[in-house]
């Protein structure tokens, strides 16, 4: 898929530094799909990017839009291909894929 990036949900910086490529770990099964537009700036100041993330803490969470910060991604998400996104969360594609 075109103009997304997806990020798979850890529940703690700690699970995410276990997590390998190969055994992506304990991980909270959602993923954010990250919008390839440009990043913006936030009421805090920090850089944020437009995004569709699961709005529940349970796995395969419906969707929403939102921004999501990149110390976010950077400290609690690790980067995982559309087909590893597709398996961990389907909910997610539902909405993309319309």
């Amino acid at each position: 898929m075109k103009g997304v990036k997806f990020y798979l949900e850890y529940p703690n910086r700690q699970e995410k530094r276990k997590a390998t490529r190969a055994n992506l770990g304990n991980h909270e099964g959602n993923v954010i799909a990250v919008l390839d537009n440009d990043y913006f700036i936030d009421a805090q100041g920090d850089p944020t990017a437009e995004a569709i993330a699961g709005f529940l803490s349970t796995k395969d969470s419906p969707v929403m839009t939102t921004g999501v910060s990149l110390d976010y991604l950077c400290e609690r998400c690790k980067r995982i291909s559309e087909k590893q996104a597709r398996e961990i969360h389907p909910e997610l594609f539902i909405r993309l894929d319309q």
